[in-house]
C-alpha cells in the first residue's frame, strides 16, 4: 500500500507532519480529516513504498515530453481528462509507467485535480510540471498549459541530446587514448626499461621517471584504484551538502571556457522556464521560486530567490534582477522591455533562444579545440615514453662500461 507524507495543521492550530498508508490520495486526505488534521502538502513517498524509486519509462527525460504532448492533444480535442489519461496509459508498454499513469487516472476519477495527482509522484514529475498543470487548471487553459509544457520539455530534451552528441566523440577519444597509454606503461614499457635498471649505471632523468611510473602502475594499481574510489566518495558526500553544491557551482562559473557554457546554460534554463510559467498565468514571484531549484546552479538559484523576495516587497522583475552580477545586463534590459510591453513571456523565450544559440556556438568552438588538445597531450605523453626509452639506447655503451 502506498505511503503518503503530509504536513498540516490540526484543529487546535498546531503544525503536524508525518506519514500514513492509504490506497489513494483522496483516502489519505479523508483519513487525515477524520483525525482532525488539515493537510497543506500530501505527497506519495516512493522511497518508503519500495525502498527506492523504481525506474520506469516515465522517469526518463526522453519519455515525459511525448506523454505530455499526447495528453495535450487529447485534452485539446475535447477528450475528458480521465479518458485522455486512460488512452495514454493504454499505449504504454512499461508496467511501472502504466501503473503510475493508472494511479493518476484513479486519483483524478475520485475528484482530485490533475496537479494534485501528479504531485503524488515527485520522483517522476518535477515541481515545474505540477505547477504548470495547476496554473492551467486554475485559469481554465489546461490544454494550452500542457502544450507549452510539452514544448518546454521537448526543447530541454533537444538541448541535452545536442550536447551529448557533441561530447561523445572527444570523450571517447580521450578514454581510448588514456587506455592505450596505461597499457603501454603497465605491460609494454616495463619489459623494455627493466633491462636498463639492472645495468648499474646512472640512467637519464626521463628514464628514471618512466621507471618510477611503471613501478607504481604495475605494483600499486590497486592502491590507486582504492584512492580514486575513496576520493570520489568523499567528493560526492561533500557535493551532496549545501555548502559543497555551492562550492562546486561557484567553481564551475569561474572556469575559463566551460564556466561561460555553464553560465549560459543555467540562464537559458531560467529564462525558458520562467517564460513558460509566466505565460501559463503563474505570478512572477511564485514562478521565480519554482524556477530557482531547476536552473542547475546554486549560485544563480540564490540570486533568483533573492529577486523573488524583492518582488514581494514591490519591486519589478528587472529591478530585482539588476543587483546580481550573475544576471547579465542584456537579460535585465530584455526583461524590462517585456514588462513595459506586456510581452514578458515572449521576450524571455527570445532571450533563451539567443543564449542557446550562443551556447551551441561556444560549444562548437570548444569542441574544435578539444580534439587537437587531446591529440597534443597524448602525443606529448607518447613522445616522453619514446625519449625515455631511446636516451639510454643512445649511450648504452657508456652504461655497459
Amino acid at each position: 500500500m502506498p505511503v503518503y507524507r503530509y504536513k498540516g495543521i490540526t484543529r487546535a492550530g498546531e503544525n503536524r507532519k508525518g506519514a500514513l498508508e492509504a490506497e489513494s490520495v483522496a483516502l489519505a486526505r479523508k483519513k487525515l480529516h477524520e483525525e482532525g488534521v488539515f493537510p497543506e502538502t500530501l505527497v506519495e513517498s516512493a522511497r518508503e513504498r519500495k525502498g527506492i524509486a523504481l525506474p520506469s519509462l516515465l522517469g526518463r527525460k526522453e519519455f515525459l515530453p511525448l506523454l505530455t504532448r499526447q495528453l495535450a492533444t487529447l485534452v485539446g480535442a475535447g477528450v475528458p481528462l480521465v479518458g485522455a489519461l486512460q488512452s495514454v496509459s493504454s499505449q504504454v508498454d512499461d508496467p511501472e509507467s502504466r501503473k503510475i499513469l493508472q494511479s493518476i487516472q484513479n486519483t483524478v476519477r475520485e475528484g482530485s485535480s490533475l496537479a494534485r495527482a501528479v504531485e503524488a509522484h515527485p520522483a517522476t514529475f518535477p515541481d515545474l510540471y505540477a505547477s504548470m498543470v495547476r496554473a492551467g487548471e486554475e485559469s481554465g487553459t489546461l490544454p494550452l498549459a500542457l502544450s507549452r509544457l510539452a514544448d518546454h520539455l521537448e526543447e530541454q530534451a533537444r538541448t541535452r541530446n545536442r550536447v551529448r552528441a557533441a561530447l561523445t566523440y572527444p570523450l571517447l577519444m580521450a578514454v581510448v587514448a588514456s587506455l592505450v597509454v596505461v597499457f603501454l606503461l603497465t605491460f609494454v614499457v616495463p619489459k623494455i626499461v627493466g633491462i636498463f635498471s639492472h645495468l648499474g649505471a646512472a640512467l637519464p632523468l626521463p628514464t628514471r621517471i618512466l621507471i618510477a611510473v611503471t613501478d607504481v602502475l604495475s605494483a600499486g594499481w590497486w592502491a590507486l584504484l582504492l584512492l580514486a574510489g575513496a576520493l570520489t566518495l568523499l567528493a560526492r558526500k561533500y557535493i551532496a551538502t549545501e555548502r559543497g553544491r555551492r562550492a562546486r557551482d561557484a567553481f564551475l562559473l569561474r572556469l575559463p571556457l566551460a564556466g561561460r557554457l555553464a553560465h549560459l546554460s543555467a540562464l537559458s534554463r531560467f529564462a525558458r522556464t520562467l517564460s513558460t510559467l509566466v505565460s501559463g498565468g503563474i505570478p512572477v514571484d511564485r514562478a521565480l521560486r519554482i524556477v530557482a531549484p531547476v536552473v542547475g546552479n546554486v549560485v544563480i538559484a540564490e540570486d533568483i530567490s533573492a529577486a523573488a523576495d524583492r518582488i514581494v516587497e514591490g519591486s519589478t522583475l528587472s529591478d530585482a534582477l539588476k543587483p546580481h552580477p550573475e544576471v547579465p545586463l542584456t537579460l535585465v534590459q530584455m526583461v524590462a522591455v517585456g514588462e513595459e510591453s506586456g510581452a514578458l513571456g515572449e521576450l524571455l523565450l527570445r532571450a533563451a533562444d539567443a543564449m542557446d544559440e550562443e551556447t551551441e556556438a561556444r560549444l562548437s568552438r570548444l569542441l574544435s579545440l578539444l580534439e587537437p588538445m587531446i591529440i597534443l597531450v597524448m602525443g606529448t605523453v607518447v613522445a616522453f615514453i619514446v625519449v625515455s626509452v631511446l636516451l639510454p639506447l643512445l649511450n648504452i655503451s657508456q652504461i655497459v662500461r
